[in-house]
C-alpha cells in the first residue's frame, strides 16, 4: 500500500476552498453595503418627514404663525419688524427642509419618488410672490452652485395649478 501523500493536491484544494471562501464573503459584503445603503435612505426620508411634520404642526398649531406665514407668501414687502423676523425664521426652517432634500437626492439618500414630490412642493410655494421676493432677499444664504441654482430655476417651472392657487389667493 501506497499512503504518499500528495502535497500538491492538497495544496490545489486549499486553495480553491480560500478562493471559495473570499467569493462568499464578498457577496456577503456587497449584501450588507446594499442593506446599509437603503437603511440610510430610508433613515434620510424619515427625517425630511419628520422635520417638515414639525415645521406644518408649528403653523398649523399656532394661529399666528398661520396668519403670518399667509400674507408673507403673499406681501412679503408687507411685513416690517418683528413680523418679518419671524416670517423669516418660517421661510429659513422651510428652505432648509428643502436644501435637506435637494442635496439628500443629489448624494443618493432619497428616493426619486420622494424627491420628485419634493420638488413638487418647492415648485408650487416658490409661485407665491411673496415666497419669491423672500427667497431675492436671502437666497444669499445657501449654496450659490447647488441649491440656489435649483430654486432660481424653480419659477419658470411653476406648474399652472400653483398659479392658480396664487392668482385666487390675490382676488384675481
Amino acid at each position: 500500500m501506497n499512503h504518499a501523500v500528495n502535497w500538491e493536491a492538497i495544496s490545489a484544494i486549499g486553495q480553491l476552498v480560500g478562493a471559495l471562501a473570499v467569493v462568499i464573503s464578498l457577496l456577503y459584503l456587497a449584501r450588507e453595503v446594499r442593506s446599509s445603503a437603503h437603511a440610510t435612505r430610508v433613515a434620510s426620508m424619515h427625517s425630511l418627514s419628520d422635520k417638515f411634520n414639525r415645521w406644518s404642526q408649528q403653523l398649523a398649531e399656532q394661529p399666528h404663525l398661520s396668519e403670518l406665514y399667509y400674507r408673507g407668501i403673499h406681501d412679503f414687502e408687507s411685513l416690517e419688524g418683528a413680523e418679518l423676523v419671524r416670517f423669516t425664521i418660517i421661510m429659513s426652517q422651510l428652505f432648509r427642509n428643502y436644501e435637506d432634500a435637494y442635496y439628500g437626492q443629489l448624494e443618493g439618500h432619497l428616493d426619486a419618488r420622494v424627491w420628485h414630490s419634493w420638488e413638487a412642493a418647492m415648485r408650487d410655494i416658490n409661485a407665491y410672490p411673496g415666497v419669491q421676493a423672500w427667497w431675492r432677499s436671502r437666497s444669499h444664504w445657501y449654496s450659490e452652485e447647488g441649491f440656489a441654482n435649483c430654486i432660481n430655476q424653480l419659477p419658470a417651472t411653476a406648474d399652472s395649478w400653483a398659479s392658480k392657487i396664487v392668482s385666487r389667493t390675490n382676488g384675481r
